[in-house]
């Protein structure tokens, strides 16, 4: 740009503005009591709009809307009145001066107008704002720096089986190890102490309690410290893909605060970013510390980059492949400020009341069928929990399609473990091994999904639904 010459013309093509125009005006005590509607287009004009208006015309306790021009003699001015309350009066014209048919069709525009910007403010007001996103890291040490990691929290945690005063240092090698972005350094190190339960339990439960229990650094170097907490959810999806970040979930705070009877001051943040089965089994499960941290610097998590996981959602969600979703949906809350059993007392309250805004958020980033919302338990009982629901919801299902015809004599169960999956693929079969159906068997995520676990828990359900099961063990070539 350069300046413009002071006694030429002024030059340029304008920008045509809004038909309609609100704003406010200030005087020397402040604000006006009113607000100015301009209208742009013939006839323009510039009015003052007041609401909360009563005056009384023929339509005015009329269903719907209803408007009109009417003329104050005493005061000489024409003032446009509707029933929903508003007024606008004080016309001043530039050109042509309309009719008052003319002018009462332009003030209904106006009004309409003027609602959807009243909504557009509320809308605004009650969205979360945009926060930033912090990426999981995930950087690959040289194998050397890598070895020298696992050697020496295997080696401490030998150490802290024996002695107390090693277990402290203990829990700071073991956040650093979660924290760094090579999640082999853990996951090698709890495999090298499979013939030493004692030392793997220990480094296990230490990994366990500083996801569930997370201590953030702040920067003014105080410590706070939380407990991560999780609903389980199950929906429905016709569509391949699933997204993961829900900014909407953060209204589900003060209704879960209240439905808990936390007192007023306890923090308690819901993470928009939500958990599948798949996400937390690609770094298992080690992702979550990051959680506490990312949201007490009021950010949100990323597991991948967001544009991509974007573009890649959207392409899935092209294909039709109709799936069942298992996902927990986690938020923080302080320390000692939530006793389980407080939680078990209020849990219906917190569902009904929690369940309407879990669903807006969800429907407001990605199309799903229906959802089911279990109560709100601790990180690792969420997960246990929401697994063994899913499992038997899965079954129950498949037994439901099969029952539509006649179940054959000799039906019985046989189970082979998919790693690949974490779960089992549990096929049905009749007494000629004819397959009937199959379905999976999710291992519930973890740090080191225990398979023991979750095959007895196999054969439990079917025990009782009276159908025998045997593990097939592939056969390797």
């Amino acid at each position: 740009m350069k300046s413009h010459p002071r006694n030429v013309p002024i030059k340029g093509d304008p920008f045509i503005p809004s038909r309609f125009i609100f704003g406010d005006a200030v005087e020397e005590k402040g604000l006006e009591p009113y607000e100015y509607v301009i209208h742009t287009q013939e006839p323009v004009f510039v009015c003052r709009l007041v609401g909360m208006d009563l005056t009384p015309f023929d339509g005015r306790d009329q269903d719907g809307f209803r408007s009109v021009v009417l003329y104050d003699e005493s005061h000489h001015l024409t003032h446009y009145v509707t029933n929903s309350g508003f007024r606008l009066f004080d016309f001043n014209f530039w050109g042509e001066i309309p009719t008052a048919a003319q002018l009462q069709k332009i003030c209904d525009e106006a009004m309409q107008v003027y609602q959807r910007l009243q909504k557009a403010y509320i809308d605004r007001e009650v969205a979360p704002k945009e926060r930033d996103f912090r990426l999981v890291p995930t950087e690959p040490l040289p194998p050397a720096e890598r070895q020298a990691r696992i050697a020496e929290l295997v080696a401490l945690s030998r150490d802290a089986v024996q002695n107390p005063v090693k277990r402290i240092q203990l829990a700071a090698l073991v956040q650093q190890a979660l924290s760094g972005g090579d999640q082999a350094v853990f996951t090698e190190s709890q495999l090298a102490l499979q013939a030493e339960p004692p030392a793997r339990k220990l480094l296990l439960d230490c990994a366990h309690d500083t996801i569930a229990f997370p201590e953030v650094m702040r920067p003014d170097g105080n410590v706070a410290s939380y407990e991560l907490w999780a609903f389980p959810v199950v929906f429905s999806r016709a569509q391949g893909g699933v997204w993961w970040h829900f900014p909407l979930l953060e209204q589900v705070e003060p209704q879960l605060a209240e439905a808990l009877t936390l007192a007023p001051e306890t923090i308690l943040w819901m993470s928009p970013t939500i958990f599948t089965v798949d996400s937390l089994a690609e770094r298992s499960c080690q992702s979550l510390v990051h959680l506490a941290p990312t949201m007490d610097a009021g950010c949100d998590l990323a597991l991948h980059d967001v544009a991509a996981s974007r573009a890649s959602f959207e392409a899935a969600s092209t294909v039709n492949e109709p799936q069942l979703v298992l996902a927990w949906l986690p938020f923080i809350v302080e320390r000692g400020k939530l006793p389980l059993a407080q939680v078990r007392r209020h849990a219906r309250e917190a569902l009904d009341a929690t369940m309407p805004l879990v669903q807006q958020a969800l429907s407001a980033e990605m199309v799903y069928g229906e959802a089911e919302l279990f109560m709100p338990l601790p990180w690792w009982e969420a997960l246990a929990a929401g697994t063994a629901a899913y499992n038997r919801k899965r079954f129950a299902l498949t037994m439901a399609v099969l029952s539509g015809s006649e179940l054959p004599d000799g039906l019985h169960a046989e189970a082979e473990y998919q790693p690949e999956h974490q779960a089992y693929d549990v096929r049905l079969l009749g007494g000629s091994q004819q397959l009937l159906a199959h379905t999976p068997w999710l291992l519930t995520p973890d740090l080191s999904p225990d398979r023991s676990l979750v095959w007895q828990d196999l054969q439990s359900c079917l025990q009782q639904a009276g159908i025998p099961v045997t593990e097939h063990a592939p056969k390797l070539h």
